[in-house]
């Protein structure tokens, strides 16, 4: 079976690679596909993760500023995402820009799979049609747990009757998030099964086997965070590794250097990219984190570690990404505001055993809703 894939690939995102290589991988190898993933990567992602920022925002400008001071760091990120790509994905030799010009691919394959990552936001700045494969026609169509991002499709979507019909024409469906599945079942009035993240389809050992990742001789914290200007937050993280007398790792080596992160204490990893963010997972004595796939793989690798937001962020109830995933592995009491933390009990060890319960429920049920599509 030829089978083309589409999701977030292109993006400087480690999370997104990762989940993408997951479901390459496992499609190609348990299932004997010849699978490759279409290079697709429209204005908004290109934009994103371009060394140039095309804005016209004073953002944008500032962010332009920062590229040319920290060109040689922003290089050496750019190249390690883009080597990661090319050595562990399987992409098709044409990068495709717009959805326009995917119109006919679908005749290469006899089954096409959408999902992984925030495909399915309709508000995120690389948002696109294409991802509910609006371009194929007359083909298989199978949506793996895409997420929606925490935004409600029925209210953020332009034109809602066309997505409707969208997604009424896959063959089958699924979505990572509960909020997803309510807003999916509004808009179709069906309801669609919860399936987990392509990265649960290998376990740690899997991981492990996949790729050959360096030692780091010291004890550290790894701190995958999204975000790295606030103040309070670096102010918290400081006083927990004094307290620990642990170093924290970043591997944000561009915010590093911008918001002075040494002044906190903080160190930067020397490489950045998805084998840094395996290597520093699987060899920090704790992980703090504000992203879902740092709170998956942080939980898949038995790692201590706290899911984070700012004060602002506690109360968002339209995003569920961080706390579903906690719900549906059983640590709910995992996630924070960063600046409490430091008054907290933050040395306090999780028991793995119920979690590795649920995360193989988690896994027998991906297995099977592709067992019902790969038949």
């Amino acid at each position: 079976m030829k089978i083309g894939i589409m999701t977030f690939q292109a993006s400087h995102n480690c999370g997104s690679m990762l989940q993408a290589y997951a479901l390459q991988h496992t499609l190609a190898q348990r299932y004997g596909a010849d699978v490759e993933i279409i290079d697709f990567a429209n204005a908004g992602s290109r934009n994103m993760y371009s060394m140039v920022d095309l804005g016209l925002s004073k953002g944008a400008i500032k962010n332009n500023i920062n590229n040319i001071r920290y060109y040689k760091v922003l290089k050496k990120y750019h190249s390690e995402y883009e080597d990661f790509k090319k050595k562990h994905l399987v992409t098709t030799e044409k990068k495709y820009k717009s959805a326009k010009e995917l119109l006919g691919i679908e005749k290469n394959y006899d089954l096409l799979v959408s999902g992984g990552d925030q495909v399915w936001n309709v508000r995120c700045n690389d948002a696109d049609e294409a991802y509910y494969l609006s371009f194929a026609k007359n083909v298989r169509k199978v949506a793996y747990s895409p997420s929606m991002g925490g935004v409600n499709i029925n209210t953020a979507a332009v034109d809602v009757n066309k997505y409707r019909e969208y997604v009424l024409d896959y063959e089958a469906v699924s979505i990572r998030e509960p909020n997803g599945q309510k807003w999916l079942k509004e808009l179709t009035g069906k309801e669609y099964p919860i399936i987990a993240d392509p990265v649960f389809l290998l376990s740690h050992k899997e991981w492990m086997q996949q790729f050959k990742l360096p030692d780091i001789e010291e004890k550290f914290i790894f701190n995958y965070a999204f975000y790295h200007n606030r103040e309070d937050a670096n102010e918290a993280l400081m006083r927990i590794s004094k307290e620990t007398g642990l170093p924290i790792y970043v591997m944000d080596t561009k915010s590093w250097n911008i918001y002075h992160l040494d002044k906190y204490g903080i160190k930067a990893y020397k490489q950045t990219g998805p084998l840094a963010f395996l290597t520093l997972m699987d060899k920090a004595e704790m992980v703090l984190t504000q992203s879902f796939h740092g709170t998956v793989f942080a939980s898949m690798f038995h790692k201590p570690f706290w899911s984070y937001v700012t004060p602002k962020e506690m109360n968002r109830s339209d995003d569920d990404r961080a706390t579903a995933i906690l719900d549906q592995l059983g640590l709910r009491d995992r996630f924070v505001v960063i600046d409490d933390l430091p008054k907290m009990d933050y040395m306090k060890k999780i028991d793995f055993s119920e979690t590795d319960v649920k995360v193989e429920k988690l896994r027998e049920d991906a297995f099977a809703y592709i067992d019902s599509f790969m038949q």
